[in-house]
């Protein structure tokens, strides 16, 4: 009886895993700014910090830097827009980051339905990718989408990779056409 039960409790969590969403992208934008006046983008400079500690080097670095990117200019050029790096209409920055994090679940039952109430943790990482655009004449903000998942720092990079392809379109699903 206690194995059949562990096997649907177990069941249970992978099921109710496998159906939440991975990754939640939320969107911010400003109403007022001219989209439809937008066609050409260049990437902001990133500030060099060569006192950074070790979590900030893992958090940045060329590779992911450039898997970034990539992402995202494939994303805009397939919008429409256009890279030019002397006279952009809007500029693209990014900025990332990973958390330590805690789950805790009290499932407020034990095996049997008889003894104390069973506590599961799971420690994970939080990865949270933001992309601002910025306008290039105001050098204001004028949309930012920011997208945060757990992330498996032991996946092979090709899943990796992918999956920042996926997130970085979901991220930029809503972005509008160029020129439109």
């Amino acid at each position: 009886m206690r194995t059949l039960t562990k096997a649907l409790v177990l069941g249970l969590i992978v099921f109710a895993t496998g159906c939440a969403p991975s990754v939640t992208v939320k969107l911010d934008y400003d109403k007022e700014a001219d989209f439809a006046a937008l066609k050409t983008f260049s990437w902001l400079p990133m500030p060099v910090n060569p006192a950074a500690s070790v979590k900030e080097a893992l958090e940045r670095n060329s590779l992911m830097d450039k898997r970034i990117r990539r992402a995202v200019e494939v994303q805009l050029t397939a919008k429409g827009y256009q890279v030019n790096v002397t006279h952009s209409d809007f500029m693209v920055t990014y900025h990332i980051g990973v958390e330590d994090k805690i789950a805790v679940t009290d499932w407020g039952y034990g095996y049997g339905w008889r003894g104390p109430s069973r506590v599961d943790v799971y420690q994970y990482q939080q990865g949270t990718l933001i992309l601002d655009v910025i306008d290039s004449k105001s050098k204001q903000l004028i949309w930012r989408s920011v997208a945060q998942g757990v992330i498996d720092p032991s996946a092979p990079i090709e899943k990796r990779e992918q999956r920042l392809n996926d997130v970085v379109t979901r991220m930029l699903a809503d972005f509008p056409l160029a020129g439109k």
